[in-house]
């Protein structure tokens, strides 16, 4: 057969099977952590530090100069651990297990500076831990060494699953990585206890007799490993710098080896080497634990009996902050270390708003200062060109701020930004044929050239902070100017919808004059602030097609393409707001269905029942992050107007006889909220213990859907149920419920979730094997 024939049949093979490939469900290993991802990437960092170290698919440190690889057995076999977790289920300590012939090895990795500060330099810190499981003794070998990047499949020259680095931005908020641009002549060389590139410590390791030191694994011709120094010609995917440890161990015997790898490499002569020498793994990973642990306990608390559920809202913030950088005198929010090491106002806007609703005050402030560098000369706010939501964003997301904190001081700086950007949206709305936000190419997110429909729900939601901001600081001439620009905008941009919809059944596009697009921002006319009424017609068909687009039990992109995965909870919001309960539990399972061990999330570019490999588009995304976060506490704690509600959507998993659902110290309008709801066989009680500066006008504590009521009491006072809503005096502080699951038996989880995902994917994984796709 000619290699041309052959090479013809195996592109249509490829062409043919590569978008079908889907994995040997036997990765999910019952006995461990259910990891959603083939192939999952992690972040380990410090608050506000400008670098972060990528945890790659096989568990090595993917940093600036290199990438920290491990080995096993002799001959040496690259390890590859997919499953990790997280030291106490949510701090940035990644750790993993794997046996090899009779022997246990156990990672513990996490990064910090050795200072504390995020202007410092960041070290990795790995301690390895092997211990003889044989009945008799063992020898086991153990190697590190570094790589430039790993293989690359792909058309952009990276290594799979990993990020381009180095990259130099042209201003603060663009894209940027620290790091060295590949060099095929590595000059390496061991020290007692580091090996150096081109006189620089790249690592250290313990000194161990009998240890080893190789150049690189293998010479030509087999000759033995080259040690000492020299210039070496290799590849972006040749181990250097190695160092092997023969281990020889009586049954349950264990040896800990500790390494520290710098993300940069170090001048072997400077103060910082010396430091980085003796610096001890438990001191730093109790300073890493403690910094960690303070950090949650200032803010919102929230306690169910799923771990996975508090873990991941835990996790979530400290991922947020890890992607978070100080540059200068700045705090710069990026969307996580590698692939978004960027600024976007869309994104900031969230993240800020997570913070200021869950209790971070002081983080949402600092980063909501970062944004007037954003403000254009003509007085919009644009991070990337085209994207004209960041108008509505920011204003949005400066009005929320004042609100929830009250800090008039930030609303008197930022409003002169305010009645600038307003004065550019008028301009533009007179020069524009729909007298809207401009046409305009986003080139992101909906995908279209046109009237971005959420462009224009992002310009009310902004309007609308304006009115509130004007309000707040007594600028009553303003505050009616702006009133009656939002009334003229509402009622133009409704007119259009009006007109639109007929033609879709009530389903809001993403775009006004194409029917192109990708859902987006036509999900926002409830949420994160209301334009239409929640059950709203048009709310109603644009909920049920988007949901009927849904793979996996989440949101798709890309004309069904790819799953989309923060995506989904904009409807699952906009579901909780309209008392829609089962749909939102349903909506919290699947997103966290699609995590890792370690509750990361992603975003887009997996394709629906297929490898579960995200490929560039690494994890964790910090969107999904703050918009978890977000999503738990409405589900616990929300405000509407005046009206304060409580426990909006529950899970039958948590309504348990002996369980317990504690949220303390939420931040609301109205001011604290702290409660716990204790589960009887067939009762329920809640304390609350809040304190209010503002009181709200009525507490609704929301009844679950799969529960009936026989009665609610406060203090011996009869309270009245309606629609599973039931009023409760805004002083009290504890109230009965008798009640009992209704007759058809509800069953939500977590774990549920995932054995139904396995299922389906085993059975799809047997057709494949039949039939091939």
């Amino acid at each position: 057969m000619s290699k041309c024939l052959i090479s013809l049949m195996l592109t249509v093979f490829l062409i043919s099977v590569m978008p079908a490939q889907m994995l040997n469900p036997s990765i999910d290993d019952p006995n461990e952590p259910f990891c959603y991802f083939s192939k999952p990437t992690d972040q380990i960092g410090i608050m506000d530090g400008r670098e972060g170290t990528l945890i790659t698919p096989e568990g090595y440190l993917y940093a600036g100069a290199g990438e920290m690889m491990f080995f096993t057995g002799n001959p040496p076999i690259p390890t590859n651990k997919r499953v990790k977790t997280l030291l106490n289920g949510h701090l940035p300590v990644i750790q993993y297990s794997l046996i090899q012939s009779g022997f246990l090895y156990h990672w513990t990795i996490f990064a910090t500076t050795l200072d504390g500060t995020p202007e410092s330099p960041l070290i990795n810190f790995i301690r390895v831990t092997v211990e003889n499981k044989n009945k008799e003794k063992q020898t086991a070998w153990f190697a590190t060494g570094i790589r430039y990047q790993n293989d690359a499949n792909t058309d952009w020259g990276v290594g799979d699953n990993r990020f381009g680095r180095p990259a130099m931005p042209d201003r603060i908020g663009d894209y940027e990585q620290a790091g060295l641009e590949f060099s095929q002549d590595w000059h390496c060389r061991h020290l007692k206890d580091a090996v150096l590139y081109n006189e620089k410590i790249l690592y250290s390791f313990p000194s161990r007799n009998g240890m080893k030191k190789y150049l690189t694994w293998k010479m030509g011709y087999n000759e033995p490993p080259a040690e000492g120094e020299m210039t070496l010609y290799v590849l972006p995917t040749t181990p250097v710098g190695i160092v092997q440890y023969p281990l020889t161990l009586q049954p349950g015997e264990k040896v800990t080896l500790d390494f520290k790898f710098p993300y940069m490499p170090v001048d072997t002569n400077s103060v910082y080497a010396k430091e980085i020498q003796s610096a001890r793994f438990n001191f730093y990973l109790d300073k890493v634990i403690n910094f960690w642990e303070k950090k949650l306990g200032e803010g919102m608390i929230i306690e169910l009996p799923e771990k996975k559920v508090t873990d991941t809202f835990k996790a979530s913030l400290v991922n947020s902050l890890i992607a978070r950088d100080k540059i200068d005198t700045n705090y710069v929010q990026k969307v996580n270390e590698f692939q978004y090491d960027n600024f976007w106002l869309r994104d900031a806007a969230f993240f800020s708003h997570m913070y200021v609703l869950t209790g971070y005050h002081r983080e949402a402030r600092q980063v909501l200062d970062f944004f007037h560098f954003w403000q254009q000369e003509d007085g919009n706010f644009v991070s990337q060109g085209g994207q004209y939501d960041g108008f509505g964003q920011t204003l949005w997301a400066y009005g929320s701020y004042v609100q929830m904190t009250g800090d008039t001081a930030f609303a008197v700086k930022v409003f002169p930004q305010v009645m600038k950007a307003v004065d550019w949206l008028e301009k533009a709305r007179r020069h524009d044929l729909l007298n809207l936000i401009p046409v305009t190419t986003p080139g992101d997110n909906e995908n279209i050239t046109g009237h971005v429909t959420g462009h224009n729900f992002w310009a009310l939601n902004g309007l609308r902070s304006a009115v509130y901001l004007a309000e707040v600081l007594g600028r009553s001439v303003e505050a009616d100017r702006l009133q009656a620009i939002y009334d003229d905008y509402l009622s133009t941009f409704l007119q259009i919808l009006d007109d639109i919809t007929i033609k879709t059944d009530g389903y809001i596009p993403p775009g006004l004059d194409t029917a192109e697009g990708e859902d987006w921002g036509n999900l926002l006319s409830v949420y994160p602030d209301r334009t239409l009424d929640p059950h709203h017609p048009w709310v109603t068909a644009t909920l049920r097609k988007v949901r009927d687009k849904y793979q996996e039990g989440i949101m798709t992109y890309g004309d069904g393409r790819w799953l989309h995965h923060y995506l989904t909870l904009r409807n699952t919001e906009t579901s909780l707001i309209r008392g829609e309960q089962e749909a939102v539990i349903q909506d919290l399972y699947a997103v966290l269905l699609h995590t890792s061990a370690t509750h990361a999330g992603f975003e887009f570019s997996i394709l629906p029942w297929k490898d579960r490999d995200f490929m560039m588009n690494l994890s964790p995304h910090g969107w999904f992050a703050a918009e978890y976060r977000i999503l738990l506490r409405n589900m616990m704690v929300r405000e509407q107007n005046d009206t304060l509600h409580l426990l909006s959507a529950i899970s039958p998993e948590w309504v348990k006889k002996g369980e317990k659902l504690v949220v303390n110290n939420a931040p609301t309008h109205f001011g604290r909220v702290n409660f716990s709801l204790l589960f009887d066989k067939k009762s329920a009680t809640l304390e609350l213990n809040n304190h209010f500066e503002n009181s709200p006008s009525a507490i609704l504590l929301h009844i679950p859907w799969f529960m009936k009521v026989r009665r609610i009491t406060s203090h011996g006072k009869t309270l009245n149920m309606t629609d599973n809503q039931v009023l409760i005096p805004p002083d009290s502080r504890r109230i009965e419920i008798s009640w009992k699951p209704l007759k058809r038996e509800t069953e939500l989880s977590y774990q549920k979730t995932v054995d139904e995902y396995k299922q389906e994917y085993l059975h799809r994984y047997e057709c494949f094997m039949k039939e091939g796709f």
